[in-house]
Order: structure tokens, then C-alpha cells, then sequence
């Protein structure tokens, strides 16, 4: 059996069994939302896949129409009324093209979760082997890649962050597979299709568009003209249809997300970390393990202050170039941004990290298989831990969330930064002393 086989298979039975270790303490304490990530999988193909995002969308796209277009939805739904719609007026064309054509929601929901999830799926296989074919790594013949695509397979359906996407029937399953294949297509050379995907992504969660600034610093006009095309073509659709107003108030609404946050520990992120910590001594205004559907935690400038903080630390990294040209590392300089947007971010739920397994899929091609961190035991020790916490909910956490050492709630977004410094070594070709 080829390596790369028995490492997958591997790490495929480790988080099998870390999962159902997590689940057997979770059942002995009778916790709840104590389902592993292989539960959600299942939940895909027999049960009714939700309607997370699309469902204040709805909510947000008939306000706007019973007012005939006269409303300011982030002004009255948001900052007013407290509903959590947090997507820009561009996300708003997906809802108008579903309410124009009577489709049902559900219906909507469900088939293009199936459809998202697959071209994920199909991305990344195609991404390993493509990577591991540049590598210096034993050739695989055709039934060992097909085995290893069975593999990456059964690993995306136990990556919690990707399949709680998938049983919410979130966007961020579409957003998931347009990341994994703009990888594919930066990384074959295809730079202007990855723009396109990449402007897709950033007219649905703005903070893809630092791709343009990270573009711009290495001078990839094709990357940069296709994102501000694609963004443009959609932002002046959005404009056409909802108005500009419309588009500065959800401006005024991002300002709100980024002062107020979220601290429930689902929040993932520098923000929520500290909101928790906050939470200690005014648990009933920085809400930690209750979820309140209508509420946001009140605007603390030190908050405010650390997350602006970590945020710019974060991105300066991403954006600085690395002076090495090896193939490892402008690939990992790509998906260190991919990767910073959503660290960077104030609000990153729990399936907003679908992005990483992907960028777990390289990193361990990467740390296995490539020269950098001098194919290392201690990063690779490090990149199997930081697989299993991202891979897996841990709800016993929530034992330690009144006390300071809640930032253990803050497990997936540790593992997050861990893959981050990984990333951030490989792109700057660091090597061991002696290696």
C-alpha cells in the first residue's frame, strides 16, 4: 500500500475514533447537541436538509418588496430589530431569482447543497492529485487514485465545519466548493477562472474581495481584473435592482457587526474569544452557551479594540509577499489569505471553517511530501492535532465556560490559527536547523 493511502486511512479511523470518544463523554453527562460530525453526514442523504441561510433572506427580500422598495433592511432588520441578516444586497439576486420562479425554498435548499457539496468534493480530489503529482511522491496507478478520492471522500463527510454546513443548508456550502475549486484553478495555472470564483465569493461574504489587494501585490493582473469584473458585473445587477441606498445601509450594518460581534462560542473567532472572556463577569450580556436569535452583545471598547487588533496582525500576514518562487509556497501563500478572511473576521461560525479542508488536504500534502519545515514530527504531530479539533464538535467544552478557561470553547479557531502558522512557515520556506 502506497503512503499516502495508509495516511489517509489513518487519519480517517484516528478521527473516527476521536469522534466517537468525544460522543461517549458528551452521552455519559447527557449533554446536548452531542451529534458528531458523521451524524450530520448521514442527516444529508435522509433527512431534510435546512434552510439557514436562505430563510432570512427570504425574511429580508419580502420586507424590502411589501415596501416597494422604499425599506432599508439593515437599518430595520438589523440594527433595529436585531434579525441576523448579515449578507450583502447582491446575495439578494439568489433570493429574487427563487421568489420570481416560485421556486420552493427547501426544495432550492436541498438540491443545491447536494450540488455544492459534490463539486467540493470533485475540487478537491482534483487538487490532491494535481499537488501530489508536483511533489516528489510515489506515482499512484489508477485504482489507488481512485482509493485515495474515496478517502478524501469520506474525510470531507466527517469534517464537521463542512457537513454542518450541508444539514443547515447554508451558503457557505456554496462558498466551501467555489473556494476548493478556485484553489484548483490557481494552482493549474487557471488564474482568471479562480478570480471569477473569488468574486463570486466576495459579492456573497465581502471579505473574499482582499483578494484583490493580495493580487495586486504580486501582480496577478489576471486574478485581479476577473475578481473586480465578476464583483462589478454583480454589485451593479444589485444596484439596478435594490438601489444604492441600499448598499450604503448595509454598510452602516457591517459597522454594527464589527462593534457589537458575537460571543456565543459558536462564534469562532477573535471576537467571540474575547466576548467569552467578557462573559464571565456579565454572563447575561455577553451570552455564551445560550443562543439568542434577536440579541447582540453590547459595544465594549476593548473588544472593539483587540479585534481591530488581531484583525489587521492577521491580514498583514496574508498579504505580505514571500520572497521564495518554489511551488509550495505561492501555494500556500494562496491559501493563507483563503484562510485569513475568515480568521480576520468578527463573526466566523463554526461552518464558516469549511474552507480549511482543503487547506488541510494541501498542508499535509505539503508537510508529508514537500520540502518545507523539513517534512518536520513535530508539524506533523501538530497538523493530526489540529485536524481532530477542527474536525470535530466538542460540546463538554462548555463545563469551563464560566471560568477564564473558556478560550478552550475557542477550540476549532485554535486549530484554525495552529494550520495558519503552518501555512504561514511553509510560504516563507522555513527549514530546521540542520535540515
Amino acid at each position: 500500500m502506497k503512503p499516502i493511502l495508509k495516511q489517509l486511512l489513518l487519519l480517517f479511523v484516528i478521527n473516527l475514533l476521536f469522534s466517537f470518544a468525544i460522543q461517549g463523554i458528551t452521552n455519559y453527562f447527557e449533554l446536548k447537541n452531542n451529534k458528531m460530525a458523521v451524524d450530520h453526514a448521514i442527516w444529508i442523504f435522509t433527512s431534510e436538509i435546512g434552510d439557514d441561510s436562505w430563510r432570512p433572506m427570504k425574511l429580508a427580500f419580502d420586507h424590502w418588496k411589501e415596501s416597494q422598495g422604499q425599506s432599508l433592511i439593515y437599518s430595520e432588520l438589523l440594527l433595529t430589530s436585531k434579525v441576523k441578516f448579515q449578507y450583502p444586497p447582491t446575495a439578494l439576486l439568489i433570493t429574487r431569482f427563487i421568489e420570481n420562479n416560485q421556486i420552493n425554498l427547501l426544495a432550492f435548499s436541498t438540491a443545491t447543497t447536494f450540488i455544492f457539496l459534490f463539486l467540493m468534493v470533485a475540487s478537491v480530489i482534483a487538487m490532491a492529485m494535481y499537488s501530489y503529482k508536483k511533489l516528489d511522491a510515489p506515482q499512484l496507478s489508477t485504482g489507488e487514485k481512485t482509493v485515495v478520492g474515496i478517502l478524501l471522500t469520506l474525510l470531507l463527510f466527517t469534517f464537521y465545519p463542512a457537513v454542518k454546513a450541508g444539514t443547515l443548508g447554508q451558503i457557505q456550502v456554496w462558498l466551501n466548493a467555489f473556494f476548493a475549486l478556485a484553489i484548483l484553478c490557481y494552482f493549474t495555472g487557471y488564474e482568471t477562472i479562480a478570480g471569477v470564483l473569488l468574486g463570486m465569493m466576495a459579492s456573497i461574504k465581502p471579505q473574499y474581495a482582499l483578494f484583490i489587494i493580495w493580487g495586486l501585490f504580486r501582480g496577478n493582473k489576471r486574478l485581479v481584473i476577473a475578481m473586480i469584473v465578476t464583483g462589478a458585473v454583480g454589485l451593479l445587477l444589485g444596484i439596478r435592482v435594490f438601489g444604492l441606498g441600499m448598499y450604503m445601509d448595509y454598510f452602516r450594518g457591517l459597522s454594527f457587526l464589527a462593534q457589537h460581534g458575537e460571543s456565543y462560542y459558536s462564534n469562532q473567532s477573535f471576537n467571540g474569544m474575547a466576548g467569552r472572556i467578557f462573559g464571565i463577569r456579565y454572563p447575561e450580556v455577553f451570552n455564551n452557551t445560550k443562543w439568542r436569535g434577536y440579541y447582540f452583545p453590547p459595544y465594549n471598547t476593548w473588544i472593539f479594540a483587540f479585534t481591530q487588533i488581531t484583525t489587521i496582525a492577521i491580514l498583514l500576514v496574508g498579504l505580505i509577499k514571500t520572497k521564495s518562487q518554489s511551488i509550495e509556497a505561492r501555494h500556500a501563500d494562496f491559501l493563507l489569505m483563503g484562510l485569513a478572511a475568515t480568521l480576520a473576521s468578527p463573526i466566523a461560525w463554526e461552518h464558516h471553517y469549511g474552507i480549511l479542508f482543503p487547506i488541510f488536504v494541501c498542508l499535509g500534502l505539503f508537510l508529508w511530501y514537500g520540502e518545507s519545515l523539513g517534512r518536520s514530527l513535530w508539524a506533523k504531530v501538530a497538523f493530526v492535532i489540529c485536524y481532530l479539533l477542527a474536525a470535530n464538535v466538542i460540546p463538554f467544552t462548555k463545563f469551563v465556560a464560566d471560568s477564564y478557561l473558556n478560550i478552550l470553547q475557542s477550540y476549532l479557531f485554535l486549530a484554525a490559527g495552529g494550520v495558519f502558522i503552518m501555512l504561514a512557515l511553509v510560504k516563507h520556506q522555513f527549514r530546521r536547523a540542520g535540515v
